[in-house]
């Protein structure tokens, strides 16, 4: 078949005449994808109103503190102070410290010898 052949074969294809029930079926399929691409933001819609009205609810319920009655002064009488104990003066007495006796000790000496042979190095310690 050569490529004319195809070409009429498409157009005699394209000429037949539509069922108009074919039409109302496609129809009604567009409708129906319409409203479902609708519904999701009427659901939102309703859903955010009404929980816009809950928290207005909510809110002035929170406003409306009921009253609670103050309570009654209590009056406390506080007793006096027991009066201050009486002390008598004493004389102070100052104890001296006296070091701890220690025994003596011969110094301790450390001598360090270098490499050099003329440098010594003598270190005494209490």
């Amino acid at each position: 078949m050569s490529h004319n052949d195809w070409e009429e074969i498409l157009r005699s294809a394209h000429a037949e005449p539509i069922d108009p029930a074919h039409y109302t079926a496609v129809r009604a399929r567009v409708m129906a994808d319409i409203e479902r691409s609708r519904a999701p933001w009427r659901r939102l819609a309703w859903i955010s109103g009404v929980g816009t009205m809950a928290a207005a609810i909510l809110f002035a319920v929170g406003l409306r503190r009921p009253e609670v009655p103050r309570p009654a002064p209590v009056v406390i009488a506080i007793p006096p102070a027991p009066p201050a104990p009486v002390v008598r003066p004493r004389p102070m007495e100052i104890a001296h410290a006296q070091p701890a006796p220690r025994p003596h000790r011969e110094p301790l000496t450390i001598k360090f010898q270098t490499s050099d042979p003329n440098i010594i190095i003598y270190w005494i310690a209490d």
